[in-house]
């Protein structure tokens, strides 16, 4: 307190002090600064008193205190909340990475399951493929068998018919008949 009075003191002495300095009467300008300063803390000390500082500055104290109170509750529940906030995300994040490597192992075990189904298909593809193959070779030769059939009996009547006579012809036709009867 005595060196905030002493500040005060110095600071409204300042313009007598200069005063002095351009040849004015320096101890009679310092009195009345001296007296004015009086003056002045005087009614500042009167001031505090009558309108109860000290209770007033106690009850903004107080307050101020109180604020900072609340205030440091505040931080520290955010501090908490952070925190928490913090370990659920570090939950999720592994939560999310088992979430992620279960996706791909289904998604692998679907993959393959694909793939044997495809080769499935192949080879029941391939199966049907050869059957059909198979029976359209059968129908083939049995086409050609045929076609050979009704030219080789084509041929061999023209080479009857050239080399045999009508008789003899009729003789052959009689007697396979008889065979087969």
């Amino acid at each position: 307190m005595r060196k905030i009075l002493l500040t005060l003191f110095g600071l409204f002495s300042m313009p007598s002090i200069a005063r002095a300095g351009e040849g004015g009467f320096f101890t009679m300008n310092l009195a009345w600064s001296f007296i004015n300063f009086i003056i002045l803390v005087a009614g500042f000390v009167y001031l505090y008193r009558r309108f109860h500082g000290e209770k007033f500055f106690k009850t903004r104290k107080d307050n101020i205190e109180k604020l900072i109170s609340e205030a440091m509750d505040v931080k520290q529940k955010a501090v908490q909340r952070h925190d928490e906030i913090v370990k659920q995300l570090n939950a999720f994040g592994s939560t999310r990475k088992q979430i992620i490597d279960d996706m791909n192992s289904r998604a692998e075990k679907e993959k393959r399951a694909v793939l044997d189904e495809g080769q499935e298909m192949i080879e029941r593809i391939k199966r049907e493929g050869q059957r059909i193959v198979d029976a359209e070779v059968q129908k083939a030769k049995g086409l050609i068998s045929g076609y050979l059939q009704a030219r080789l009996y084509e041929l061999s009547k023209e080479h009857i018919e050239k080399s045999m006579d009508r008789d003899s012809q009729k003789h052959v036709a009689d007697s396979f008949i008889r065979k087969i009867k």
